[in-house]
């Protein structure tokens, strides 16, 4: 049933390629329009949010609300000066005029920095917006609530203003401010500068990664017409990738969110698996051109009516054979992407919506698209082209060839001869690279530390962090809804929990949200809301410490409700729900995939054997990732600084990607190994001959993800470095295995490797 699906959609396609062609090319320019410009409104990136993953429904999120309600709405925009004395009178009367122009702008709520308060600089109260060395302060602008557009507009003239503050003391000041600087910041500059990298990051990784995908795939098929194929499909799918997004985008609620990094994972992902699916159909699609010239009489007749009888044949055995192998392979890596559908963080629902969406494109790209560019190309794909030319010039490239293939048939004999020493070697240093995942930690990131070492806005932080120690807020947040009197015997339990060195308040919750606004109950008891700041001896706001102290307070038993948030919380909460939802969801995954590769090959034991493999890929992608991103291994190749901790949203993705590709990979490989066995062949040379006529173009399409995800860590963000890294590891490792461990397994599996219970095989065959 499925061969003569694929059969008749190949036969479809490669006698209407120009309908197919055009289809596709309305679909990716207006995909790529609509990313770009938003056809004159907002753009994908605009439209994108920045916000890290929480647990919806959990208790961090609860307080998080309680917070939300009573905290000001209008933001603020901060301002810290460096380089000047903040008692200088050059100085002081340079603010003194600054903070009467900001205070005469209409939507500033009010001006906090050291000259408007008692005592000026020098003041006890001054204290904490003064540097510690004396040579700067810190300026907070806060902003009213209101409308988004003029709340917007006096964002912008507050940034402005500020912005202009160094100079003006450089200007003005006196000798105290000759060398003033300063560093402007506010949420939506912090969002602007990562929606910024995000575009940086999908622009450098795309055009980075595109000429050495071609050049992979021109030296795997030996033809540079060949390799413009695949190359095509991924640009296509692309483009038609970034537009789905962009709908997403609309459709997306406060349950499933576009998070700025998703469009560079998604162009990631979808230029790896197109260019990988394509590589793979038209080396077969080759194949079959060789193997139908016969037909030559035949094809001349139907030339005279613009139809190539061996060019249309040549297209439906290919899809029939390879494009079912790449639907099911391809089936694998998408049923493993759906599975972050089953996780709850909005940011993770997300990315799972975008990655299925970039696989079933690359998935459609390769099954209509490739098809009908090979029909279009037609026989062109079997001539010499400067790759391969003819004439003396080919037999000198003949000769290079054998120069260089003659290593490797050397390396294939040392292999079948220490077939098991082999085995175990590549064994042990997989599952060595795999043991330092056991102690990976979930981070929830903030959005500063998702930008690059030397990008300005993180600047600001790093600075405020050493010259203003006070500014660093609580690591966790504890919320009771009670009247800050009645929380007293609180605060003194939580001073005695291990790991707390200070706890600040009990302080009133006024509230000053819209939930004080509201009629029902929960804006009723706003005000009987108290705040307790835990300061903790952890090294940073997520850290372990931080973590057991978050589990320690909700363990107090207290007279009234009591809900813990901050960062450690969040991450707390977090970790807990992806084990919860992940444990499920990976099991109906490897189900799925473990059905996906029985159907394509009616072998149970590949199929256990791709589960595994799928596993084993994953499981040394996270331990090399623990090894680089949280205890900072190999922090210098990478450009990138350790954070201590695995990003939530990356996590899921890897996992998804990682098992995904090892899965499918293996069901490539082995498919035409299946292939060749239906047809008669005996096990052994089946896997002699299927190896080699389907090894080569598979491992090549593995070096494209390796080459792709490679090229996409260019661009510098830590969710795109994370991710790219992990999945090129995985690619590397599934070379590994398709090169050394699954040839040896089959062989000496023999005929066992094919078992299946008799009802499966004949299910099996009915279908395919």
């Amino acid at each position: 049933m499925l061969t003569s699906l694929f059969d008749g959609l190949g036969r479809t396609v490669a006698r209407r390629p120009l309908t197919t062609v055009a289809v596709w090319f309305v679909l990716a320019t207006t995909g790529f329009v609509a990313a770009a410009t938003g056809f004159g409104g907002p753009n994908l990136l605009d439209r994108s949010t920045v916000s890290a993953p929480a647990a919806p429904g959990s208790e961090s999120a609860a307080a998080d609300a309680v917070l939300a309600d009573a905290a000001p709405g209008g933001g603020a925009v901060s301002l810290v000066v460096h380089g000047a004395d903040p008692a200088d009178p050059g100085v002081t009367s340079t603010m003194g005029t600054l903070n009467a122009r900001l205070a005469r702008l209409d939507g500033v709520a009010t001006v906090v920095n050291p000259y408007v308060l008692d005592g000026g600089p020098a003041g006890p109260t001054a204290r904490d917006l003064v540097a510690q060395g004396g040579d700067g302060f810190v300026t907070y602008v806060l902003l009213e609530d209101g409308p988004l557009p003029e709340r917007a507009a006096v964002h912008d003239a507050v940034v402005d203003r500020l912005e202009a503050v160094p100079a003006a003391l450089r200007r003005d000041g006196g000798e105290g401010a000759a060398a003033a600087s300063g560093l402007v910041t506010s949420t939506d500059l912090v969002d602007d500068a990562v929606r910024d990298q995000a575009g940086d990051d999908l622009r450098t990784g795309t055009l980075v990664a595109l000429p050495p995908a071609l050049v992979v795939a021109a030296l795997a098929l030996g033809s540079l017409l060949a390799a413009a194929v695949p190359l095509a499909a991924a640009v296509a799918a692309l483009g038609t990738g970034l537009g789905v997004l962009y709908a997403l985008t609309y459709l997306s609620s406060g349950a499933v969110v576009v998070d700025a990094s998703l469009p560079a994972v998604v162009a990631m992902l979808v230029t790896a698996v197109a260019v990988g699916n394509g590589l793979f159909l038209t080396a077969r699609f080759r194949e079959e051109l060789r193997t139908l010239s016969g037909l030559a009489a035949e094809s001349r007749l139907l030339r005279r009516r613009r139809r190539d009888v061996v060019v249309v044949e040549a297209v439906a055995r290919t899809t029939a054979t390879a494009g079912r192998a790449v639907a099911l392979a391809t089936l694998a890596l998408a049923a493993a992407t759906a599975g972050l559908l089953a996780l709850s963080p909005a940011a993770v629902l997300g990315t799972g919506a975008g990655a299925l969406a970039a696989v079933v494109l690359a998935l459609l790209a390769a099954v209509t698209l490739v098809p009908a560019l090979l029909a279009l190309t037609g026989r062109r794909l079997a001539r010499p082209d400067v790759l391969r030319p003819p004439g003396r010039l080919g037999l000198r490239y003949r000769a290079v060839r054998e120069r260089v293939v003659r290593p490797r048939r050397v390396a294939t004999r040392f292999v079948r001869r220490h077939r098991w020493a082999v085995a175990v070697g590549c064994l042990v240093v997989l599952l060595g690279f795999a043991a330092p995942g056991t102690a990976l930690q979930v981070r929830s990131t903030s959005a500063i530390e998702l930008l690059p070492d030397d990008a300005e806005q993180r600047r600001f932080f790093e600075v405020l962090a050493a010259s203003y120690p006070a500014s660093e807020g609580a690591e966790v947040t504890v919320v009771a809804r009670a009247a800050a009197g009645d929380v007293g015997p609180l605060a003194a339990e939580v001073r005695e929990v291990e790991g707390v060195t200070r706890v600040d308040g009990p302080d009133a919750l006024d509230p000053a949200g819209p939930g004080a606004a509201r009629g029902s109950t929960q804006g009723a008891t706003q005000d009987h809301h108290a705040v307790l700041g835990v300061h903790t001896d952890g090294a940073d706001a997520t850290s372990p410490e931080a973590q057991d102290v978050v589990r320690a307070v909700r363990g107090l038993a207290a007279p009234h409700e009591v809900l813990v948030t901050g960062r450690a919380a969040t991450q707390v909460d977090l970790t807990e729900s992806l084990a919860q939802r992940g444990l499920p969801a990976a099991a109906v995954v490897a189900a799925v995939a473990a059905l996906l590769v029985l159907l394509a090959t009616g072998s149970a034991v590949v199929a256990c054997a791709a589960v595994v493999s799928g596993a084993l890929t994953l499981a040394v992608s996270l331990g090399v990732l623990v090894l680089t991103f949280q205890h900072g291994v190999l922090p210098v190749p990478l450009g990138v600084t350790s954070v201590g901790g695995i990003e939530a949203n990356v996590l899921a993705t890897v996992a998804a990607l990682a098992f995904g590709l090892g899965c499918a990979h293996t069901l490539l490989v082995t498919s035409r190994v299946a292939e060749l066995r239906a047809g008669g062949t005996s096990a052994t040379e089946a896997v002699r001959r299927g190896l080699y006529r389907a090894g080569r173009s598979v491992l090549a399409a593995v070096l494209v993800v390796v080459v792709v995800c490679a090229a996409f860590m260019a661009g510098g963000g830590l969710v795109i470095n994370e991710t790219g890294f992990a999945v090129t590891v995985a690619a590397l490792v599934d070379l590994l295995v398709l090169a050394l461990l699954w040839p040896v397994a089959l062989v000496v599996l023999g005929h066992r490797a094919w078992w299946a219970p008799p009802a499966v095989r004949a299910a099996q065959a009915r279908l395919s």
